[in-house]
């Protein structure tokens, strides 16, 4: 077969190599050598090589070079192995299911989520659904809300919990909570004796932000260009409050967020120019939902009122 050739058979495309080939390009990888990859898979050296070989030929591009008697994956050998790897982890999946059913036949909810909201309000939405309404496996996948719409579309997760994004087609959602973004300011910082903070107010100061899994820090930029300036970036929310708390910075983050660091010291102000958010739940209309679907949405809708109503009472924000 020549290189880049595609080949053909009855029923349509063959495959290329199989699950023997990418045990051996996966333990070649791994152990950096033949010899070492004979070990791991318990074979001879030369039905590595064998392997290897095959696979080359068949694909029409090398997946190793040899440096310093050490073989050193290609890029494609690489991007392989990365696609392998995702497929195991959809067999070990599978298999923990399998071994969970030895102990009880309860359906899996498979759960896709933004951090903030996996820490702040899942728990409160398992621990009532499975004591109201079924003692169900819960899952729980962080995802940016962009992979977790993905995931649900194609039915890889039932659920998917994220923020501001309208869904795809064959994609549902319900607004989970609506809420506006509030300054969180270090104790005795200079803007502590304004009871609302306007953008001008912010510019140049030190700020600390969320990555951008979350989706909080775009929704913020799309509305406050000129927000300060970024000295840390951070992914955990608990961590960008313990920043803030130290003196480090300020940080603009949405109300249910907060509720994950309740420490008082912090200074909670409200902005002049509203930043929205609405946190959804999106699921697929392709697939009828084997689960209470309605209550879980209730359960996220209370859960996120009662965090949010409690962060607002702290700061005395009505």
């Amino acid at each position: 077969m020549r290189p880049g050739q595609i080949q053909w058979c009855k029923t349509g495309l063959a495959f290329l190599i199989n699950f023997r080939h990418l045990e051996a390009i996966r333990a070649v990888v791994l152990s950096g050598s033949v010899t070492g990859a004979a070990k791991r898979l318990n074979v001879t050296q030369p039905a590595v090589s064998h392997l290897i070989r095959d696979a080359e030929a068949r694909l029409g591009y090398p997946l190793f070079t040899r440096d310093l008697g050490r073989l050193s994956p290609t890029n494609r050998a690489t991007l392989i192995l990365e696609m392998f790897e995702r497929s195991l982890a959809g067999i070990d999946a599978i298999n923990d299911f399998c071994l969970r059913l030895q102990q009880s036949e309860e359906r899996q909810i498979v759960v896709s989520s933004i951090p903030s909201i996996s820490a702040a309000v899942l728990p409160g939405v398992i621990k009532s659904y499975r004591d109201e309404v079924s003692s169900d496996f819960f899952q729980i996948k962080p995802a940016n809300t962009e992979m977790g719409i993905a995931s649900v579309r194609f039915n890889s997760s039932d659920l998917c919990f994220g923020l501001n994004l309208d869904p795809v087609p064959g994609v549902e959602y319900a607004t989970m909570h609506r809420s506006q973004a509030l300054c969180y300011l270090p104790p005795d910082h200079a803007l502590a004796a304004k009871e609302v903070i306007a953008p001008e107010d912010l510019e140049q100061l030190p700020m600390i932000g969320m990555s951008r899994m979350e989706g909080i820090d775009q929704a913020i930029a799309a509305k406050l260009p000129k927000r300060g300036h970024p000295v840390v970036e951070c992914p955990a929310a608990i961590t960008v409050f313990s920043l803030v708390e130290a003196g480090i910075g300020y940080t603009l983050l949405d109300p249910i967020t907060a509720s994950l660091f309740p420490a008082s010291k912090l200074v909670l102000r409200p902005l002049s120019e509203p930043i929205p958010f609405e946190h959804r739940i999106y699921w697929s209309s392709s697939m009828e939902p084997q689960f209470d679907l309605d209550r879980v949405i209730a359960l996220a809708r209370g859960i996120a009122t009662e965090k949010v109503n409690a962060v607002l009472a702290r700061a005395g924000i009505a």
